[in-house]
């Protein structure tokens, strides 16, 4: 079996394939593929190799979990859209705002009941604020702007009870791995949260920008334009859209069922929060002496997990208690559970590219090269600026996450320099990406939310996202020499 400077080609060649075809799944595989036959030379022998290491990701507990948590999350959305917490939240918005400021800055303060998820984020905020703003004269694309920088840099910053966090804690598991690295993977994660810098440099420029009303030239010019077609129409859609798009057809007996209950948003998720710490100490606290050494020793993935479990299953009760029936249950939960399977199939190749390269022999690779060479001062800001390039040309935070932290974990380890701020690094370059690429399915998903037309709010959003990008490279230049 070859090994040395081979075992940069699987995740090199699902980079450029990444890069060149927008497809991430395929990319991966190609990769996947690739190193299974330099593993296992052979057309018969690579494919089944291949197979192998795709089948060790399902049979390994930790990875079980996160997926699992994934599709139930996802199914868990699928309710809180149901129930009709929105409505009567979206109603209580409109009641406490009446300028521009305070209609963004109310989006924002949103957070506290949808960081959950950033689609979530995203979907739901948008159908709650989109009539507000117009009747507030705010663009469309300046909302977009708001939805997208409120996802995924708050929610790669929350440690709990997340989407992200699964995913983010399992590629950390993957990267200490291949660096032999015997440290908890999620009390890593957390050490890492500091130092995703574009994450919080992002939230504090957009945060300044409505305090003191700041836009930069498009964006100025798109507050600008008129609104005219909106508002005139604004008696239409300003409680249907939040209805039909949110809910579907359900007819007006489920409609009425619906109204102004906030609460079936708010106890879910505060049931939720609290949950998830309490498993974490559950599942950790045989032979710990305190309630944070139980943290240390928690079995992360599966805590939030049965977390997740039992705030759906309460959900469901509270719901079925309100006259929801069992259909309307089942039928909201498997339609939205069944979207993330594009992403769990993109984790059930991306992991496995980790265990070929270290196969390959990654690790003795940077020790011989990078790892002599590279001054570890350097290390982060090398990693920020690497990840944001694959990042905003593959347009997947995820999928940046997967292919480029079992290569930078290692790669700190060895130079010396600070492992979890290489960690923060990869994180923040991928949040960047996702907020700012146009084949970000984020930036999509904002526009369509908003309705927005892309590009212009591509354009629009590019020069605050960039200056938080250079707040961030200059942190991730300053800080190696502070700790």
């Amino acid at each position: 079996m070859p090994t040395g400077i081979v075992s940069v080609l699987p995740p090199l060649i699902a980079i450029i394939i990444a890069w060149a075809t927008k497809q991430i799944i395929p990319a991966l595989l190609t990769g996947l593929l690739v190193g299974s036959f330099l593993v296992d030379p052979g057309f018969i022998t690579g494919i089944a190799k291949m197979v192998e290491y795709i089948e060790a990701t399902f049979l390994d507990q930790a990875n079980l979990d996160v997926l699992l948590f994934l599709y139930v999350f996802s199914g868990f959305v699928g309710l809180l859209k149901m129930s009709g917490g929105i409505k009567g939240f979206a109603r209580w918005i409109e009641k406490i705002t009446e300028s521009k400021k305070g209609t963004l800055l109310a989006l924002w303060a949103t957070e506290l009941v949808t960081f959950l998820d950033c689609a979530y984020r995203v979907v739901a905020t948008g159908m709650i604020f989109r009539p507000l703003v117009d009747k507030r004269g705010i663009s469309r694309e300046k909302l977009a702007f708001m939805l997208n920088n409120s996802a995924s840099p708050v929610v790669a910053l929350v440690p709990i009870a997340t989407t992200f966090v699964g995913f983010m804690v399992g590629t950390v598991a993957a990267g200490l791995n291949i660096a032999g690295l015997n440290r908890s993977p999620y009390i890593t994660f957390l050490q890492s949260i500091p130092f995703n810098f574009f994450s919080i440099t992002s939230i504090l420029v957009v945060i300044l920008s409505i305090i003191f009303n700041f836009n930069f030239k498009k964006m100025r010019e798109l507050e600008g334009e008129e609104f005219s077609k909106n508002n005139e129409t604004f008696g239409q859609i300003n409680q249907q859209p939040l209805v039909d798009m949110e809910m579907g057809d359900m007819g007006q007996k489920s409609s009425q069922k619906r109204e102004g209950r906030i609460y079936n948003l708010i106890i879910p998720i505060l049931l939720l929060l609290p949950l998830s710490l309490y498993m974490m100490w559950w599942t950790g606290k045989d032979g710990a002496e305190s309630f944070s050494k139980a943290l240390i020793n928690a079995d992360s993935s599966r805590a939030m997990f049965l977390a997740l479990v039992i705030t759906t299953f309460t959900a469901a009760v509270i719901y079925l208690l309100q006259g929801f029936s069992l259909s309307e249950l089942t039928d909201n939960f498997f339609k939205q559970a069944n979207k993330i399977i594009h992403t769990i199939a993109i984790l059930a190749v991306a992991w496995p590219i980790a265990d070929v390269t270290n196969d390959l022999g990654l690790p003795q690779l940077i020790t011989r090269t990078l790892g002599n060479n590279l001054p570890g001062l350097f290390v982060p800001v090398i990693i920020f600026l690497l990840t944001s390039l694959v990042a905003y040309f593959i347009g997947s935070s995820w999928g940046t996450f997967a292919l480029l932290m079992p290569i930078t974990i290692p790669l700190a380890a060895i130079t010396g320099g600070s492992v979890n701020m290489a960690i923060g690094a990869v994180f923040a370059g991928g949040t960047f990406g996702d907020v700012t690429s146009p084949l970000s399915g984020m930036t999509v998903m904002a526009a369509g939310a908003a309705e927005a037309d892309h590009m212009k709010y591509v354009e629009a959003q590019m020069p605050y996202n960039l200056t938080a990008f250079v707040l961030a490279v200059i942190l991730f230049l300053i800080f190696p020499f502070l700790i």
